[in-house]
């Protein structure tokens, strides 16, 4: 795997071995999960990720499955090696950032396991990614959908969350409606972490200003005016954030409202606070 291998030995010692499928677990799992989880690896993969709670009500586990598209996808995920600009595949780098995130105390779901299947030449094929299932909980952007009075709510849960991720020093890149999990009562809980860091930035008012602009660009913009959306992200950052510079959080800010900014640009707003190509 990555990194220190020991550390995900110690950390995920229970085996399933099923057909050319090998899962790495947290816990010992019952013989239901178990046999869900055969399923699982039975199923022909329809499409190149799959993403779905495992099918065991008394499980509570969600599950992601990626088939590898590529020879040196393939080869880099067995190895566990990074690619040329640092960065590993995102299921690696989800894997990685969902546990760093959850060992802290973050909102995020527990991760619980990874595993991955071999063709019969042993190359890597499938990887899998285990995590607890969020119960009783609906996604920001399902809930303005059925009811679009609702987007105050959950602009406001989503910025609070957006704030006690960073307190846990977790900086999410890709945090937009249907990535924050709202439950009944409570508070939200954050998803999808291949996009995100668990280390400090010297950027953080240009990281803030595409946090929050990404959050209005992507759907949001459908449900609220620009300027109501702006008042909310004026309270946020008196709430949470008074210290930010204003004058790089609004550069970057006023921009990723309006633009689409791809997964790797992003990545270079968190470590050099610009996009040359833009800026």
């Amino acid at each position: 795997m990555v990194g220190d291998s020991q550390i995900w030995q110690d950390e995920y010692p229970h085996t399933l071995r099923h057909r050319d499928t090998t899962l790495h677990l947290q816990a010992p799992i019952a013989q239901h999960t178990r046999q869900a989880f055969e399923r699982l690896i039975e199923q022909s993969a329809s499409a190149k990720r799959v993403s779905a709670p495992l099918e065991c009500s008394q499980s509570l586990l969600f599950t992601k499955r990626e088939k590898l598209d590529s020879l040196k996808k393939k080869l880099r995920m067995q190895r566990g090696r990074p690619k040329r600009n640092g960065m590993y595949d995102w299921s690696l780098e989800e894997l990685i950032n969902t546990r760093e995130a959850a060992r802290r105390g973050a909102r995020v779901p527990k991760l619980v396991g990874y595993g991955y299947s071999r063709s019969r030449f042993g190359l890597m094929q499938d990887f899998f990614l285990i995590t607890e299932l969020l119960s009783g909980h609906e996604d920001g952007l399902a809930k303005v959908r059925k009811k679009p009075e609702a987007v105050h709510r959950v602009i406001a849960a989503a910025f609070e969350l957006l704030h006690a991720l960073h307190c846990q020093g977790v900086t999410h890149m890709d945090l937009w409606a249907a990535n924050v999990m709202l439950p009944e009562e409570g508070q939200a809980q954050a998803i999808d972490l291949e996009n995100s860091f668990s280390g400090p930035t010297a950027y953080m008012s240009e990281t803030l200003g595409f946090q929050f602009g990404f959050f209005y660009y992507r759907e949001i913009y459908r449900y609220i005016t620009e300027a109501d959306y702006d008042a909310a992200v004026e309270y946020a950052l008196a709430e949470y954030f008074p210290d930010v510079q204003r004058a790089a959080f609004n550069r970057v800010y006023a921009l990723a409202k309006h633009e689409e900014i791809g997964r790797l640009e992003r990545r270079e707003i968190f470590t050099s606070g610009v996009l040359e190509s833009r800026w």
